[in-house]
């Protein structure tokens, strides 16, 4: 007769407090996941390097061209990518790239290194638009303050304001930016490892929904909630160093 289901979870959480997550095929689940979760890591990290460039020049390109024709065509090109569809646009990229072209596989990890780049520009390239549109308004809110003008008038050229200057003062609400868009990353790897068979996190998440077993459900949502804890942790000591006026409110 199975236990009552407050029983079993507590005997789960007592587990866990001792370092036994239990066992998912005849493996610890700690293994099971220490081995899916480079993958997921890389996808993650690499679609928010992409994102993060692309972004920020693009954001950076933008505000320098207000109200003009590459404003227009960046802020376009934001909004288009920030509303395709995860699943979409990796049927987008496999089409173009692997199906045409012939340039990267589209099945994971059939080609090396290879086989990560139409993943990571599919988690990667939806987030360019958010990142490219913060960056825009917090550079054209740093360009108007008083300083810069008064760096403009004492002939300082626009290189120097712009990188010694201006990119320092709008780091914070790009940091925020990127830390969000890290964490959608994360939980949006599940759709992009079910898409290219990548064995990830995001797809024994998955399995263990399908197959109905809740001990590998439990463990890859604990294993999410320390990365979210991991990335607030992070994002904080950044403020801390990009501006350290911030870390003042904390003491």
């Amino acid at each position: 007769m199975p236990y009552p289901a407050h029983i079993m979870y507590i005997n789960y959480i007592s587990g866990v407090l001792q370092g036994d997550f239990g066992y998912l095929r005849n493996r610890t689940i700690v293994d099971v996941f220490m081995e899916a979760l480079p993958y997921t890591l890389i996808l993650a990290f690499g679609g928010i390097i992409v994102a993060s460039v692309l972004g920020v020049v693009l954001g950076i390109i933008a505000a320098r061209k207000q109200n003009k024709l590459v404003d227009n065509v960046v802020m376009t090109l934001s909004l288009l990518t920030s509303s395709i569809p995860l699943f979409f646009l990796a049927v987008l990229l496999m089409l173009l790239f692997s199906l045409h072209l012939g340039w990267f596989p589209s099945r994971g990890l059939a080609a090396g290194w290879r086989g990560m780049v139409l993943p990571i520009m599919t988690l990667g390239l939806p987030s360019v638009g958010f990142i490219a549109r913060t960056t825009r308004t917090a550079m054209l809110d740093v360009l108007g303050m008083e300083y810069i003008r008064a760096a403009r008038a004492r002939g300082i050229p626009e290189r120097n304001i712009i990188f010694t200057h201006t990119l320092k003062n709008m780091m914070i609400p790009i940091i925020t930016a990127i830390a969000l868009r890290l964490s959608e990353l994360l939980a949006g790897t599940v759709l992009v490892e079910l898409s290219f068979s990548i064995p990830g996190i995001g797809r024994i998440l998955l399995g263990s929904i399908t197959y109905r077993e809740p001990v590998a459900m439990m463990g890859g949502i604990i294993v999410m909630w320390l990365a979210f804890m991991l990335i607030n942790l992070v994002v904080d000591l950044l403020y801390a160093i990009v501006d350290p006026r911030t870390s003042k409110s904390y003491s």
